[in-house]
């Protein structure tokens, strides 16, 4: 009955509260009068919810919706994308040839080991023999002459101009000679290191010329695998972050640390360079795919709230409803939330919420502030 008079006495002086104004009413006034009624309301709704409490008691046949609970925690966060990286090697080329000629001989196949050196392309070289001989023969005669000349120029005999017209004959032949056999040596395409011939493209007839891939080989050299990561990540990233590498192709996943970051930002595509270092792995081949997850934000005491359990109105606001216990039923509040990174589970929140908290989960979508429900 106390309760039932209290609520009387309330409604009643609510009611002179909201009478009409006078004409001498000032702002000082209705500020009182503002202040009285908010106290009022808040009295109201604290009775009612001590009735209806004491009604979820008592009364049997009152029907309360049931909510499911989760306790905020604060736990260990971390946050990561994920981008598409190449493996590449340090030592992967493409021969072409130096000088035009007709294919004579191809000495490889792909997936051949070959030692640096090696002959792998030959193009016709026999207009360039045939140039070398020729050269050779005018040599020995240019050397005589020279020769002959050098002794008689020693003993003051014949003029300095024969002398030295034989001088520059026989060094021209000797630069020309050395001319020939380079020329000669670029009929051969040779394998710059050891390596594996990954792609053979020259074939025995056809016609070379610079310009055109003859054969692509793959050194022993280390591997990385290279990502084009989208602008905005350019500050989040740093040399040493944890990747997580999936090769989907053979089953493969690895974990990596960042060992260089790009300074520079592709104007088409805007995105910069991140590289990995990869271990030894003879699975692992140039140009495999790979998806690349990069961990990019840690926190070991992070507030956690699962995502399915974060709302937003139709301002963008983001929160989410909490249980407050009252015996054996509760109350719904709703909490406006600050939240920050999430991955595919959770969500750190930076404000809004405290831990200890009872977020509701099952039936968070049906509840309304202020609702008044009971735990399964």
């Amino acid at each position: 009955m106390k309760n039932l008079s209290t609520l009387f006495i309330s409604a009643a002086l609510a009611f002179t509260a909201c009478s009409p104004k006078q004409e001498n009413t000032t702002v000082a006034d209705l500020n009182a009068r503002r202040d009285s009624i908010s106290n009022l309301i808040e009295t109201l709704r604290a009775d009612l919810a001590q009735v209806d409490a004491s009604l979820a008691r008592l009364d049997s046949t009152r029907n309360f919706s049931s909510v499911t609970t989760l306790e905020v925690v604060q736990g260990s966060f971390a946050h990561g994308f994920q981008v598409y990286g190449t493996v590449a090697s340090d030592r992967s080329v493409t021969l072409y040839p130096e000088m035009a000629g007709s294919i004579s001989k191809v000495t490889v196949q792909g997936g051949e080991r070959v030692r640096k050196g090696a002959v792998l392309v030959a193009l016709d070289a026999a207009m360039a023999k045939a140039s070398l001989a020729e050269v050779q023969t005018q040599l020995g005669l240019a050397q005589t002459v020279f020769e002959k000349q050098d002794r008689l120029w020693k003993q003051h005999i014949g003029s300095e101009v024969q002398f030295l017209q034989a001088k520059t004959q026989f060094e021209s032949l000797q630069k020309r000679l050395a001319t020939v056999q380079q020329q000669i040596g670029m009929t051969n395409i040779v394998a710059p290191f050891d390596g594996i011939v990954d792609e053979v493209f020259a074939k025995e007839g056809e016609y070379g010329a610079p310009g055109m891939p003859m054969l692509r080989i793959v050194g022993s050299g280390g591997l990385s695998l290279d990502m084009q990561v989208p602008e905005p990540y350019i500050q989040r990233i740093s040399k040493g972050d944890v990747v997580s590498m999936n090769f989907t192709a053979i089953g493969l996943v690895e974990k990596g640390r960042v060992s260089q970051v790009g300074d520079y930002i592709n104007p088409g595509s805007r995105t910069f360079t991140v590289s990995v270092d990869l271990p030894n792995n003879a699975s692992l081949k140039a140009n495999m795919m790979a998806s690349v997850t990069i961990q990019d934000y840690q926190k070991d005491e992070a507030l956690l709230i699962p995502n399915r359990l974060i709302l937003q109105d139709t301002k963008g606001q983001d929160y989410t409803y909490v249980f407050i216990p009252n015996g054996a039923i509760g109350t719904i509040a709703r909490r406006d939330l600050t939240l920050g990174l999430a991955n595919d589970e959770m969500t750190e929140v930076l404000a809004g919420i405290a831990a200890g908290e009872k977020v509701v989960d099952r039936g968070i979508r049906s509840v309304q502030p202020g609702e008044i429900v009971k735990l399964y």
